[in-house]
């Protein structure tokens, strides 16, 4: 057989050929890796930056609402800002120094002897020579000692607030804004209630900025308030609600003022209740979802369930024992039924009792048996009157649709039919 040389040289033709493809299809490969590399390597670098950008947003958003509780204008606040941390602290110290001598802070920054560099040890001279009278000729050489000394005039010198997270700072203002309650100091309320509103803006935008990096569930098992505060709230809502009810300075404690007034304590500690729900509330993320401290919202359930078992108990024991459940509580008239000769509760209809709890006829712990029909069937419920709306149904409205329509809001407890 001969050998076909063309055939040879064709074949090692299509063999150069294909290790050619070869050869660029592998280099392509490199080069498409390679790029994927350097992309990947890009991507990092962006999310690095943006992280870092995103610290100290958020570093800066927490100083500028340190500042600003320190009753320091926005103006000034933005200025010290540029300063970096370091300014922050060391106005954040003089601010507060100022204020223990009853120094507006803000119209302390207000002087000329100012200047425009932060660190210029003229604005700690100036600072200082409205802190306290003392000798500036050389106000360049002011001593550490002293400004200790100066700090700790009024009293112990103590460090400079500096709230590691927007969860502390919120949870730090709340507990200064319960303190001002107690001291009755409504100008410090006031100012510190636009300081927690400021908080409360901080962690929106806080949530919506984490929920943009892909945190989908940002916020929701935050806490909002430091371990002292959840006592410490709970504490003052129910002596707040007790107080505004005439139980005055009970420190949830039962006292003397208590005999023949339980149902009514009941009562105060649902609106305790729902005021820790509205202090669990701190916000709303950008589409609408409210943000919520469960911690808090849990506390708040758990006293609200509480005082709705023991105000019904109360209504059936009220009803069980014709108003009389002891000498003391007779004496207020909390049953409302008038009664058949024979002894015999009389019900009252839903409609009538509905109109007297709206018409101001029925007093706080109340308790009325109604008589409602259920598919065709009369049933008699007891109701106990808090004048607060109910949650389950805030409202009735009867004669819908006709002349006579009118909407009633519903004042009761449902404590349960009457089955005895």
């Amino acid at each position: 057989m001969g050998f076909d040389f063309g055939a040879f040289v064709g074949g090692m033709s299509r063999q150069i050929s294909e290790n050619i493809e070869s050869a660029k299809e592998f280099n392509r490969e490199k080069d498409f890796r390679l790029e994927m590399l350097a992309e990947e390597e890009a991507t990092k670098e962006r999310l690095a930056r943006s992280s870092e950008r995103r610290a100290q947003r958020k570093q800066d958003e927490q100083n500028l609402a340190l500042l600003k509780s320190m009753n320091i204008s926005d103006a000034k606040a933005g200025w010290i800002l540029k300063g970096g941390n370091t300014a922050v602290s060391n106005y954040v110290d003089y601010a507060q120094a100022a204020l223990a001598r009853g120094i507006n802070p803000d119209e302390m920054l207000e002087s000329s002897m100012f200047v425009e560099d932060h660190n210029d040890p003229r604005n700690e001279a100036a600072m200082m020579a409205t802190i306290r009278d003392y000798d500036t000729v050389e106000p360049f050489t002011v001593r550490q000692d002293i400004m200790t000394s100066v700090l700790g005039e009024v009293e112990e010198p103590k460090e400079p607030k500096q709230y590691t997270s927007l969860e502390a700072g919120h949870a730090g203002t709340y507990s200064l804004l319960q303190k001002a309650k107690l001291d009755k100091n409504q100008d410090e309320v006031t100012r510190l209630e636009g300081v927690l509103g400021e908080w409360k803006t901080k962690i929106e935008e806080d949530i919506a900025m984490r929920k943009e990096d892909g945190e989908n569930d940002a916020g929701t098992n935050d806490q909002y308030f430091n371990d002292d505060s959840y006592g410490r709230i709970e504490k003052d809502q129910l002596m707040f609600a007790l107080n505004d009810y005439d139980f005055p300075n009970l420190d949830g404690k039962i006292t003397a003022k208590l005999e023949g007034r339980v149902g009514i304590s009941h009562i105060a500690k649902l609106v305790a209740a729902d005021n820790m729900e509205e202090i669990a509330t701190v916000g709303k993320d950008d589409s609408g979802q409210e943000i919520v401290d469960q911690r808090m919202l849990g506390r708040s359930l758990a006293i609200r369930e509480a005082a709705e078992r023991r105000l019904t108990n109360y209504g059936r024991s009220i009803v069980s024992t014709d108003g009389n459940p002891d000498k003391k509580t007779k004496t207020f008239g909390y049953l409302k039924n008038e009664k058949h000769e024979t002894g015999e509760l009389i019900p009252v209809n839903f409609k009538t009792a509905l109109r007297m709890a709206n018409n101001g006829q029925l007093k706080e712990g109340d308790v009325i048996v109604v008589r409602v029909r259920v598919n065709g069937v009369a049933v008699d419920r007891i109701q106990v009157y808090t004048g607060l709306i109910n949650r389950d149904r805030a409202e009735y409205t009867l004669n819908k649709d006709k002349p006579t329509e009118v909407t009633y809001k519903n004042l009761f407890h449902y404590a349960g039919d009457k089955d005895f």
